[in-house]
């Protein structure tokens, strides 16, 4: 079953099952705030949500003032997300494919949005995030990293499978580079076993060209 399909069969659950998940993950709300100060305190405001599942990182997004546009293969997980956060725009759009003219952003986010992606599709992935993101604009993935691919089969009793790559840092930004990104900052976090995560989570920020220096502006978030 294609994942997207997948994602249709189960997307009711899962997102009940993580309501509320994100909101309980301060260090994960600080890297997408973090983020979002960072396109703001460069004069930038639009951005996409890629893989964007029930919303909650484009929620998060928009309450710090960016624009958000959020794109999911899943229509369900669309539907789900427009019923959710009815002030952000939602639309179905495959992120390897993306339905944008060439600069249209000033940040891409891709939060957990690679976790199915094989490392030898990343490229291509990355090509077309930095196709769509303006020639300053910000790029800010987080994925799993430092466990074994983990494969759950029926997932919330839906007779579906997931595969789960955990992909190493150190390729993910080799790729980045090579696709034109230059490397702003990351950061890894520990597994939060209680709540029933079995790999680290990684975080990286790169950007579509080198700025040395960023103008400080105060924001509220």
């Amino acid at each position: 079953m294609e994942n997207s399909a997948a994602y249709d069969a189960i997307a009711r659950d899962y997102a009940a099952h993580f309501e509320g998940a994100l909101a309980a993950k301060p260090f994960d709300v600080a890297i997408l705030r973090s983020f979002a100060r960072s396109v703001l305190s460069s004069q930038r405001r639009t951005a996409v949500d890629v893989g964007c599942g029930p919303g909650d990182a484009a929620e998060v997004l928009a309450e710090c003032g960016l624009e958000v546009q959020g794109v999911d293969a899943s229509p369900v997980m669309v539907e789900i997300a427009r019923t959710r956060h009815p002030s952000i725009d939602f639309a179905v759009a495959d992120m390897s494919s993306l339905p944008f003219d060439d600069d249209s952003f000033d940040a891409v986010c891709a939060w957990y949005s690679i976790v199915h992606t094989p490392a030898d599709t990343l490229a291509a992935v990355f090509d077309e995030f930095r196709r769509v993101l303006r020639e300053d604009g910000w790029l800010l993935l987080a994925f799993q990293t430092n466990a074994p691919t983990l494969l759950l089969n029926n997932v919330f009793g839906h007779g579906t499978s997931l595969e789960f790559l955990r992909h190493d840092v150190d390729m993910v930004q080799e790729l980045l580079m090579e696709c034109g990104f230059v490397l702003h900052r990351d950061a890894i976090r520990t597994p939060n076993k209680a709540s029933g995560e079995t790999a680290s989570q990684a975080f990286v920020v790169a950007r579509a060209a080198d700025h040395f220096a960023e103008p400080v502006v105060r924001r509220s978030c």
